[in-house]
C-alpha cells in the first residue's frame, strides 16, 4: 500500500511554510533596504571626493550650480543649454550613477525639470537622487543676484567644512506642490516657483533617514529627526541679530555654517 499525506499534514505543511515565510520575507526586505542605503553611502562618498578634486584644480573654489553654454556671459535664462554642478564632477568620476540612489533612481528628473523652464541640459546628467547645497554651490550665472552679487564659495571660507553640507538624498517639488516634511511656516512647505533651494528638499528615504556628504569628504546617515550643529545670519543681507539655525532636517540641507543660514533666492 503506498504511503500518502493526508489532508491534515498537507495543511500542517502549507501552515508552516506560511508562518516561515512571514518571519523571513520582512528579514529579506531589511536586507535589502539596507544594502540600498549603503549603496546611497557610497555613492556620496565618492562624490564628496569628487568635489575635493575639482576644488583642488580650481584654487578652492565649489562650483557654479549652473551656467548656460550658448549664452553671453553664461547667463542661465529661457533657451539656454545648462552645464551643472552635476556635470562639473563627472570628469573626477568618470560615473553618472554616483548621483543615483536605487531606491528612489527618478527623485530628481533633472531633463524634464529644465524643459519646464525652457531650458535643456548640456550634460550626460538626465536624472539624480541627490541634490546640491545650493548655498555652497552658488549660482553667479542665475538671476537676480549675478555675477559679483552672488560669487562662488571658495574653501577658505569655510569655518567648519565637516558640518557643511554638499549634496543630500532629495526629491524635485513643483511649485505650488505641499511638502509635508516641512513646517507651514517654512518656504518649503509650498515652493512658489520653479527653482530654488525650495525645490529640492532633504528627503529620509532610507528607513527615516537621510544620507550627507560634508566639505570635508566624508558621508554619514542621520535620522529625519535629527541634528546637524552650526548657526548663521539668516541672509546675506541680514542683520548681525538675525541669527538662525542653518539646517532643519529633514527638509532643509542648505546653507553654509557661520556664513549665511539661506541661500539667496
Amino acid at each position: 500500500m503506498k504511503k500518502a499525506f493526508t489532508l491534515i499534514e498537507l495543511l500542517v505543511v502549507i501552515a508552516i511554510i506560511a508562518i516561515l515565510a512571514a518571519i523571513l520575507f520582512p528579514v529579506f526586505a531589511q536586507a535589502k533596504a539596507a544594502a540600498k542605503k549603503t549603496a546611497a553611502l557610497s555613492n556620496l562618498k565618492q562624490n564628496g571626493t569628487a568635489v575635493l578634486m575639482y576644488t583642488a584644480d580650481y584654487d578652492g573654489s565649489f562650483a557654479q550650480s549652473a551656467y548656460a553654454t550658448n549664452m553671453p556671459n553664461g547667463i542661465v535664462q529661457p533657451g539656454a543649454r545648462v552645464f551643472s554642478m552635476f556635470d562639473a564632477m563627472l570628469p573626477y568620476t568618470k560615473n553618472r550613477d554616483i548621483y543615483m540612489d536605487s531606491a528612489a533612481p527618478e527623485a530628481i528628473k533633472w531633463q524634464e525639470l529644465l524643459a519646464r523652464i525652457g531650458m535643456t541640459p548640456d550634460g550626460a546628467i538626465r536624472l539624480a537622487s541627490f541634490a546640491p547645497n545650493f548655498a555652497l554651490f552658488e549660482d553667479p550665472a542665475v538671476a537676480p543676484n549675478l555675477f559679483d552679487a552672488d560669487p562662488v564659495i571658495n574653501e577658505g571660507q569655510l569655518d567648519v567644512p565637516a558640518d557643511t553640507s554638499m549634496f543630500f538624498t532629495a526629491r524635485y517639488i513643483f511649485a505650488g506642490v505641499v511638502n509635508m516634511d516641512a513646517p507651514s511656516t517654512s518656504p518649503y512647505y509650498q515652493p512658489t516657483g520653479p527653482f530654488s533651494a525650495v525645490n529640492f528638499p532633504g528627503t529620509a528615504r532610507h528607513n527615516e533617514t537621510l544620507i550627507i556628504n560634508f566639505a570635508d569628504g566624508h558621508a554619514k546617515s542621520y535620522s529625519k529627526k535629527g541634528s546637524i550643529p552650526g548657526e548663521a545670519k539668516r541672509g546675506y543681507g541680514a542683520g548681525e541679530t538675525d541669527i538662525t539655525k542653518v539646517y532643519n532636517l529633514p527638509y532643509d540641507v542648505a546653507g553654509i555654517p557661520s556664513l549665511v543660514g539661506d541661500p539667496r533666492p
